[in-house]
């Protein structure tokens, strides 16, 4: 979590540049990492039997004064580690059913490091290369890595790209896939990425991050038109429901647009979820998957990309679900069926941990 806060404080450049060159080599000249062996996927459910019995869950209130549940479990907050303390409290009470994007998710990336991962601790091991946290690395390498192919693509046969990661968290991802482009030698003016959250503390270290590093740094924008990369609060649901409403704002549409460790939060095309996992039955939401992807056919454009992720529901997913994160598991084929509510087909690029697969999908007509 050092390496975490030295990407997103507002000094340690140098170090952050330090650890953003370390990712790029990991992830787009070295090899992706191996899914956990078996011998830690039969451990990981012996842990998730242990975390189960000792979770309890407690009601406390927000700032606002709304109740929300947050989550005690002895193991964790007796290990004092960052990331274990907190998977088991959410920022607040409207967000408490979703993973939070910011410093959670980043801290297994950081692991990809070898400079890290060599001076890495015992319960930097446990939490951050477990099953699930060795497939997060994996995911974040497979999402990077199919985002820089669209847009290298699309730039190598001379058309410009307009990348957007929508609910991104802090926007790592596509800062590093910005970073090797610039350091490709494309030209900066043919690109424009996009990053948005909810969540205005992750925008804000979306924000000192790019302005650290050499490449987005000098190339920075509030401008959602021209080139150049940009950081917004916004809110995944309040994206424009039709292409007339995106057109009178002066939205322009994404070449590519990055989905990743989001679906799985809306229902719809599920083939299980925690709910059922748990012996209750589904609880009732008022937005589905399907209306999510419709918003997502109108910042896309006509041959556009979209790139999501898909659940392998085995013990190693499932510790999530301990701190009340509410997920709606989606196979490839769910996931498959779902995007083409919205005029997206699969273009055949895709890959796999124990957990995640990562997938690419083309439009191939508009849905709406």
């Amino acid at each position: 979590m050092e390496a975490v806060n030295a990407l997103y404080s507002e000094d340690d450049a140098e170090l952050a540049e330090a650890i953003v060159a370390s990712l790029r080599t990991r992830i787009f000249d070295g090899e992706a990492p191996a899914p956990a062996k078996e011998a830690k996927r039969r451990m990981s459910q012996l842990i998730y039997g242990v975390l189960r019995r000792t979770t309890r869950a407690e009601t406390r209130k927000a700032a606002d004064g709304h109740e929300y549940v947050a989550y005690r479990n002895p193991i964790l907050e007796g290990s004092n580690h960052p990331y274990a303390l907190t998977l088991l409290t959410p920022s607040g009470a409207d967000s408490a059913s979703f993973v939070e994007g910011g410093d959670p998710m980043n801290a297994p990336y950081m692991m990809l490091c070898p400079e890290i991962q060599k001076n890495a601790r015992l319960w930097d091991r446990l939490l951050l290369e477990s099953v699930q946290g060795r497939d997060v690395q994996l995911r974040f390498v497979l999402e990077t890595r199919l985002t820089y192919e669209a847009a290298r693509e699309r730039l190598e046969a001379g058309r410009p790209v307009r990348i957007k990661a929508a609910a991104a968290g802090t926007g790592l991802s596509l800062i590093l896939v910005y970073d090797r482009l610039i350091r490709d030698g494309f030209d900066p003016g043919q690109i424009h990425a996009t990053i948005t959250d909810r969540d205005e503390s992750n925008v804000i270290k979306t924000g000192r991050l790019l302005s650290k590093l050499a490449t987005t740094s000098a190339h920075r924008t509030d401008d959602t038109q021209g080139s150049g990369i940009c950081d917004q609060v916004k809110d995944l649901l309040h994206l424009h429901s039709t292409k007339e409403s995106a057109n009178a704002a002066g939205e322009s549409p994404y070449d590519i647009v990055t989905l990743v460790g989001i679906l799985e939060y809306f229902p719809g095309h599920t083939c299980s979820t925690t709910d059922e996992h748990h012996g209750e039955p589904p609880g009732d939401d008022d937005i589905t998957a399907t209306d999510l992807l419709q918003k997502i056919d109108v910042v896309t454009t006509d041959d556009g990309t979209l790139i999501a992720n898909s659940y392998r529901v085995e013990i190693g997913a499932r510790l999530i679900e301990l701190w009340g994160k509410r997920l709606f598991f989606r196979n490839r084929s769910d996931l498959e069926s779902l995007v083409q509510t919205a005029g997206f087909s699969s273009v055949g690029k895709f890959d796999h941990g124990h957990v995640y697969d990562v997938e690419a999908f083309r439009k191939t007509k508009s849905a709406g």
